[in-house]
């Protein structure tokens, strides 16, 4: 049945791509505008994921207007102000079509922790690390770089050959079992996510933070529910998009 409900969703997927690239190009300034709606609510929900308490309104004024929001620690507002600059960055790879590569994730892993932990920004972790909540093991500190090299190894065999909605799923889970970094795991799973997305014509993708307990859950079945759950979040943003693109 599980294989069933994934073939069918697939097919909605491409379905509805088809709908979007009637709908394209868009000029510049649509993309413009699209993708600052994009950064602050994908900034919001992802961070609010991991716990960021700022609403969305506050996360546009940290992020388009450069505000500090009053009654929020300091960490939150460099976490929405990070996230902001590494979903720019996020672009700015699609736009240079730079394909998935380390010195890319430790770019992104940097941005997102600058000012908040220099220490660890950019770099991978030293120490044994948990999923909260979890008693699944995770490769110790020494196993990180060989588990990593394997992730790219499988990315490179299996970029030209798995559906991009399958090839971004399962990156995304492979990812954050590996759990290379001290902090930030979940956020770079997310934008590695959406760049194998975006380089495959699909729109940015958000996991809302009000379906955080489905996410976390599909996370911990393995593969097949975590790309089941991601499927469908992914053919609701399509068709979310298309609306958007519409109007």
């Amino acid at each position: 049945m599980i294989k069933i409900l994934s073939l069918t969703l697939i097919t909605q997927i491409n379905s509805e791509l088809n709908k979007l690239k009637k709908l394209r190009p868009l000029n510049h300034g649509e993309i413009k505008a699209i993708r600052k709606w994009f950064n602050v609510t994908y900034t919001y929900n992802s961070n609010a994921i991991e716990g960021n308490t700022l609403s969305l309104g506050e996360t546009k004024m940290v992020i388009e207007d450069g505000l500090t929001i009053g009654g929020k620690t300091v960490r939150e507002i460099l976490e929405a102000k990070n996230h902001g600059k590494a979903t720019e960055l996020l672009f700015n790879i699609v736009d240079k079509k730079i394909d998935l590569n380390l010195e890319l994730i430790l770019k992104l892993h940097k941005e997102l922790l600058f000012d908040i932990d220099q220490e660890n920004a950019g770099v991978f972790r030293k120490i044994q690390v948990y999923i909260s909540g979890s008693e699944e093991k995770l490769p110790t500190a020494k196993e990180v770089p060989n588990s990593m090299k394997s992730f790219f190894k499988w990315y490179e065999e299996n970029k030209s050959k798995l559906h991009p909605s399958t090839l971004a799923s399962l990156a995304h889970f492979k990812f954050v079992k590996i759990h290379p970094f001290v902090d930030g795991n979940g956020r770079i799973a997310r934008l590695l996510l959406n760049l194998i997305l975006l380089q495959n014509s699909y729109p940015v993708i958000i996991v809302p933070v009000i379906l955080r307990s489905e996410y976390i859950t599909s996370l911990k079945n393995g593969e097949t529910d975590f790309c089941d759950f991601t499927y469908k979040i992914i053919l609701q943003n399509i068709k979310d998009y298309i609306s958007m693109v519409k109007n």
